[in-house]
């Protein structure tokens, strides 16, 4: 039995001040893991539709009931991605290495290609209206004026960073990846820990997910679990639109990326289904970055289907078809995929990216949209309870238009007509042919 007093109003406050700086202090010093743990969060998320499915649909035999059910349910789930996962190793991995090490043959002599072309086109004197622009009673040349300004000869000496050069950067980082990617000697039995806590996580969270958020939402005093219910079904809104319709337009994209490159007759189509595939991680701008690899391409080479088109017109329709796939993407799949949960601006969206990579890397890219959108949400919450508002209104009701009425109206006209009038001359017409007949 207790004995000690009620805590006061002021030892409560201090109280909860304390907790909240430990539990600070415990994510800055736990920094490490906290990647590991919103992966564990985020695919416990996306798979656990999965489970449901296994759970409700497949294993509904009597004695599976409770807890084993669900256990069971994981475990058919880790059972298909391992699944998934040697199927993929199989058929898909083979063909995308022997991809990139072609791709990563090819880009010296892409990026030759593109300097040739830019030089080129630089190195010819502006004109106005058919008459050549003058500085100092010379043509003005661009190329010219560049290699007077930076004191470079080529344009690929543009893209050094010091003495880094990022064309061989990067064809070195492509053929990495055929190679060994990290030393196992060193890093096997930190990778094997990570996993097995990744795993681990991952089963308890698919498995009581729903059980630890109601039991979390009973920790909160009475008169606001309505309120944080709202707000959990708020926050679910956001989080389901963007992660699974993210994944869902990224295999969409990816799929007709490929199949476009493959009709097109560009080389590589595997590799630019894949970075169709990643590049739709970045929200909002993603889509339109995959319209430069696959034009690139394009542009050092000949489609292997139709033969006339090589060079800049073989860029030039690889870029319509980029395009119309983003507009595809626009205004047909992202509307009826994700809907309007996330509704952010475009330059918000920017803003997001540029800070999500900052803190947190390309896991910050990949949810800073769902991030902001999730602090709007806790925002208006917080701004309809200042100002004594529902934070959460009913969206209107939207009357039809008047065009839309008017066209009910003549439909309406119309099926009059036709049951008074037109459907009684048919019956009669018909019985006049049948009397004739007999």
């Amino acid at each position: 039995m207790l004995t000690s007093p009620p805590w006061t109003s002021r030892t409560k406050r201090l109280i909860a001040a304390v907790v909240v700086g430990v539990c600070a202090l415990a994510v800055l010093r736990l920094s490490e893991i906290l990647p590991i743990i919103g992966v564990g969060v985020i695919l416990s998320y996306l798979l656990t539709p999965v489970v449901n499915f296994f759970s409700q649909r497949v294993l509904i035999f009597r004695p599976l009931t409770g807890r084993m059910n669900r256990n069971l349910a994981v475990l058919l789930t880790y059972v298909m991605i391992v699944v998934a996962l040697i199927v993929v190793t199989l058929v898909v991995v083979p063909v995308l290495v022997r991809q990139l090490e072609e791709f990563g043959r090819l880009l010296p002599q892409l990026f030759l290609s593109l300097e040739q072309g830019i030089e080129h086109s630089l190195n010819e004197p502006l004109t106005f209206n058919g008459e050549p622009i003058l500085l100092d009673g010379q043509p003005f040349i661009p190329l010219e004026q560049l290699q007077l300004a930076t004191g470079v000869e080529h344009i690929t000496e543009l893209f050094q960073l010091g003495d880094v050069n990022l064309v061989q950067t990067t064809q070195s980082f492509i053929n990495s990846l055929t190679g060994p990617a990290f030393n196992f000697v060193g890093g096997a039995l930190t990778a094997l820990i990570n996993l097995i806590f990744l795993l681990s996580m991952m089963f308890f969270l698919m498995r009581d997910g729903a059980v630890f958020i109601d039991r979390s939402v009973q920790l909160i005093p009475v008169l606001y679990r309505g309120d944080v219910r709202r707000l959990l079904h708020e926050l679910g809104r956001v989080w389901h639109a963007y992660l699974r319709g993210q994944v869902s337009l990224a295999f969409l994209m990816g799929g007709l990326a490929f199949t476009a490159a493959t009709i097109l007759g560009l080389p590589n189509p595997v590799i630019l289904g894949l970075i169709s595939f990643l590049l739709e991680f970045i929200p909002g701008i993603g889509s339109g970055l995959a319209i430069f690899p696959a034009a690139l391409l394009a542009l050092t080479s000949q489609s292997s289907t139709f033969l006339f088109l090589e060079g800049a017109p073989f860029a030039l329709v690889t870029a319509i078809v980029w395009a119309a796939l983003q507009n595809l993407e626009a205004y047909i799949l992202i509307p009826r995929i994700m809907g309007g949960s996330l509704n952010l601006h475009p330059v918000v969206v920017i803003v997001a990216i540029i800070a999500g990579a900052t803190l947190a890397g390309l896991l910050g890219i990949i949810l800073a949209a769902p991030a902001v959108a999730s602090l709007r949400v806790f925002g208006q919450y917080i701004y309809g309870k200042l100002m004594d508002r529902d934070p959460f209104p009913a969206p209107p009701v939207r009357k039809p238009q008047a065009r839309l009425l008017w066209l009910r109206r003549q439909a309406a006209a119309l099926q009059q007509e036709w049951n008074d009038r037109l459907i009684p001359a048919l019956r009669q017409w018909i019985d006049a042919r049948r009397k004739q007949d007999v």
